[in-house]
């Protein structure tokens, strides 16, 4: 067929043209034969732009973790009878008393079968904090957003309710539950 055969010329072109402009392997993005999509930068202080930058690739859910929270664990706040926490590789590198801007820390709520008192599937809230520098120096600069389990926005910014609970965590980065070294 005439047309398709004029088509693929122009297809071709551009993916030659993306593929030499493309970084070399394992830098930020996804690298493949031909294709590079860059990765979305670091939003600003936007819950909406956080929660698709946690969500990009495989999302939250392939980061490491701290030792404390390898093991979904109990938890007694108003975002989850149990909690799994998630760490990007900026916070989990860090050395020093306090986390670097970049720092995203995500806490994943889960509920509770009221029969035995075990953890269920039912994920009923996410609790983000993303460090931003100068977002809010009275508070070590935490961006804190919560979502619903299906990701709308609760609340986010200079949030009271978590800078007031965080607040016991002062000298520790406002970190709960892991010292931050």
């Amino acid at each position: 067929d005439a047309g398709f055969a004029d088509m693929s010329m122009p297809c071709i072109a551009v993916v030659a043209i993306a593929a030499a402009d493309a970084p070399a392997a394992g830098t930020a993005g996804i690298d493949m034969p031909g294709i590079f999509m860059p990765a979305m930068e670091a939003p600003g202080a936007d819950a909406e732009a956080l929660w698709q930058y946690i969500n990009q690739d495989a999302g939250f859910r392939k980061w490491g973790t701290w030792p404390e929270f390898v093991k979904l664990r109990r938890s007694f706040s108003p975002f989850g009878f149990f909690i799994r926490v998630f760490v990007n590789d900026v916070a989990l590198k860090s050395r020093g008393n306090t986390l670097p801007p970049g720092s995203i820390l995500v806490r994943e709520g889960f509920g509770m079968d009221t029969n035995t008192y075990a953890p269920n599937d039912e994920v009923l809230g996410y609790t983000v904090m993303y460090k931003i520098k100068g977002f809010n120096p009275a508070a070590s600069d935490w961006f804190w957003a919560h979502y619903t389990g299906t990701g709308k926005v609760v609340a986010s910014g200079a949030v009271d309710q978590c800078i007031k609970c965080h607040d016991t965590g002062r000298d520790n980065d406002f970190v709960l539950d892991h010292k931050v070294r």
